[in-house]
Order: structure tokens, then C-alpha cells, then sequence
């Protein structure tokens, strides 16, 4: 299989409890942490999921996710190529973030 072919799931959720509920069934049905990353722009939701210095971080996200992304433009899009997202992909993440969705990829495959 090529690289296109082993993108990322993308999951998109418009609140924290649905994020947290995703990764708990993915977590309980055995996906390991490390096919999971999340993404968020929201100021609100920032902090909270994929903010630096979240020592209590909502639900124990740390046990449940690998990465937590809140990167913006040029370096955003450039996590989303190395996920095997092509451009016109990578932009249409970044403008579903901007718009407040979270994202959460799933990435089996490569594991990365």
C-alpha cells in the first residue's frame, strides 16, 4: 500500500465531552495511544486539550492520546503532509479547525 492509501482516519467532534468519549470507547476496544492525535484551535478548548503545561488535563488525556497538536498555518499544515495529507487536504483541516472543530486522527497504520 502507498502512502495514500494509509491516511489517517479523521474523526471531527464540536465539544470536549465527544472527544472524550471517542477516545475512551477507542482506548476500551484496544487502539493504542499511539494511533491517536488530536487537534484544536478554539482559545476555549485550546488550553484544555492540546495546551502546553496540562498537568490535570481534562480526563487524563495524556493516557489516551499520543500527540495533541495546536499549531497553526504553514507548520500546521506540515504535520498533516507528514500524515500523508496532500495540500487542498491539509488547508481543509486547518479551516475546519479555525471553525472550531476538534479533530482527531487515527493513524494505525504507520504509527507515528
Amino acid at each position: 500500500m502507498d502512502a495514500e492509501t494509509e491516511k489517517p482516519t479523521v474523526k471531527t467532534f464540536q465539544d470536549d465531552i465527544g472527544v472524550l468519549n471517542a477516545l475512551n470507547r477507542l482506548s476500551s476496544k484496544g487502539v493504542p495511544k499511539e494511533s491517536l492525535h488530536l487537534f484544536a484551535h478554539d482559545e476555549q478548548r485550546t488550553d484544555c486539550l492540546v495546551g502546553e503545561g496540562v498537568g490535570t488535563d481534562v480526563g487524563g488525556l495524556d493516557d489516551l492520546v499520543a500527540d495533541r497538536y495546536n499549531e497553526s498555518g504553514d507548520e500546521l499544515r506540515q504535520i498533516f503532509r507528514r500524515f500523508g495529507f496532500g495540500d487542498e487536504e491539509a488547508d481543509d483541516l486547518e479551516t475546519k479547525l479555525q471553525d472550531g472543530t476538534i479533530l482527531l486522527l487515527i493513524d494505525e497504520a504507520r504509527r507515528l
